[in-house]
């Protein structure tokens, strides 16, 4: 009799099964149970709870039917809820539903539509790998609690003007559309660690008071990450992101830094001008980690044809290098590596080279001028003082024309006309090597 008692039990619950089910009208399968017995026993079950004043225990319960909570069962969750490994075989409506306690879908099924459109949640939220088959809608839900969704999966997903009042977590999450969260509010920190984006991400939010971790991320080629952050928060992290073909849209507020450190740019469009200023390495006087991060997008600037930007970021790897070696050991690296960067811009600046051609022909026309010129008059030559005619004659020896109307003098001045044409003619090969590479990409 025992025996027979236990076989009549549901294996999960204890509930009595249901008709030919091993299972509880509430775990056996939809297709063991109609939509009206289902909504009868649900409508008793909550009846009982809310007279009780009790937890809410829907774990591994499969919902048949449309589900509206507030509409159907006029639900109010004074306390905890656990929904732990339901399964919710259509549309579910949470919309306007007030989760007072602690609420935990780890693991839940969403197998058509969830809306927790104005939802409330006064305590923590679990939503550790939950599965969302089709459409999430949050959009205005309040999270009062900290926020779990680690390794969650979503289809297409609004977040749209919700509220996060404490920490928000989508470790290792997986979008595999669009999603959105426009307008939203995050008052504690943010984490998508991990989290995979197989869609675009809108990720113009209207407040975040704290930092935001894209840690280790993933966006699928063609798709697009639009970060806007005008709050005044210490950093957005992208460390050992990997972005493949993508298009990385930032729009921060000044002082605000971003970490690109091990991250993985392949041919990703990212605009030069939105992300200047505002590593968190240089800022931080990390020079060696600052060289590195400049590397990665001079050579992602170089898979996408965008030569004038790699100049840029080739040009600033050379000056974090330049920094990192400002040590008294270094000292002769850092000295030739500031002649470099003031000769010539390290190949990149041809305007430098043309300056410093002028300040070399001054210098020469001061020496020369202090030593003396001979300039042919006549049959005769004289000697001149004269700064204009140093200057001219300082200009051809540099460019080495030499026509004749002037010489340097004996000793001195002809080992100093001899040094200015050699500098001359490196300098002109430095230009034309300089503006090639600068205008010619490569």
């Amino acid at each position: 009799m025992n025996k027979e008692k236990a076989i009549n039990k549901c294996p999960i619950c204890s509930r009595p099964t249901h008709k030919e089910s091993k299972y509880c009208i509430f775990h056996a399968s939809a297709e063991e149970k109609t939509e009206d017995e289902f909504r009868k026993a649900l409508k008793e079950y909550v009846d009982k709870i809310k007279k009780e004043d009790d937890n809410y225990n829907f774990k591994k319960f499969i919902f048949v039917g449309d589900i509206n909570f507030k509409k159907d069962l006029n639900i109010i969750i004074s306390k905890n809820a656990n929904f732990t490994g339901a399964i919710f075989e259509e549309d579910t409506w949470f919309m306007d539903i007030h989760f007072k306690g602690s609420t935990d879908f780890s693991w839940a099924i969403f197998k058509k539509d969830a809306i927790f459109l104005n939802a409330t949640f006064e305590g923590d939220i679990h939503f550790n790998k939950v599965i969302f088959e089709k459409y999430a809608d949050f959009v205005c839900a309040k999270f009062k609690g900290n926020t779990s969704f680690d390794s969650a999966t979503f289809e297409d997903t609004d977040f749209d003007e919700a509220t996060f009042e404490e920490d928000a977590n989508f470790w290792w999450a997986t979008f595999k559309e669009d999603v959105s969260f426009a307008e939203a509010t995050f008052k504690g920190y943010v984490y998508f660690d991990g989290a995979t984006f197989e869609g675009d991400v809108d990720f113009r939010v209207k407040s975040l008071l704290k930092d935001v971790t894209l840690t280790r991320i993933r966006l699928f080629s063609g798709k697009k990450l639009n970060l806007k952050v005008k709050n005044d928060i210490e950093k957005i992290s992208l460390e050992r992101a990997f972005l493949d073909n993508a298009y990385l849209d930032i729009e921060l507020a000044e002082g605000i830094l971003i970490d690109f450190s091990g991250a993985l740019l392949r041919n990703t469009k990212i605009e030069r001008g939105q992300i200047e200023n505002h590593f968190l390495q240089e800022k931080e006087k990390d020079f060696s980690e600052a060289k590195d991060i400049y590397l990665l997008l001079k050579n992602n600037f170089h898979s996408t044809g965008r030569y004038e930007d790699e100049n840029w970021a080739f040009k600033k790897e050379k000056d974090m290098e330049r920094k990192n070696i400002c040590h008294f050991k270094t000292l002769h690296k850092w000295l030739w590596s500031c002649f470099l960067n003031g000769i010539f811009g390290y190949g990149m600046q041809p305007s430098k080279v043309i300056m410093s051609g002028i300040l070399i022909i001054t210098l020469f026309a001061f020496l020369f001028m202090n030593l003396g010129i001979s300039n042919v008059v006549g049959i005769e030559f004289n000697t001149s003082n004269n700064f204009l005619d140093c200057m001219y004659f300082s200009t051809i020896t540099f460019t080495t024309l030499g026509y004749g109307d002037f010489r340097p003098l004996e000793g001195l001045g002809r080992v100093l006309a001899g040094s200015e044409a050699f500098i001359g003619a490196f300098m002109m090969a430095l230009f034309v090597y300089t503006f090639a590479r600068r205008t010619g990409g490569r």
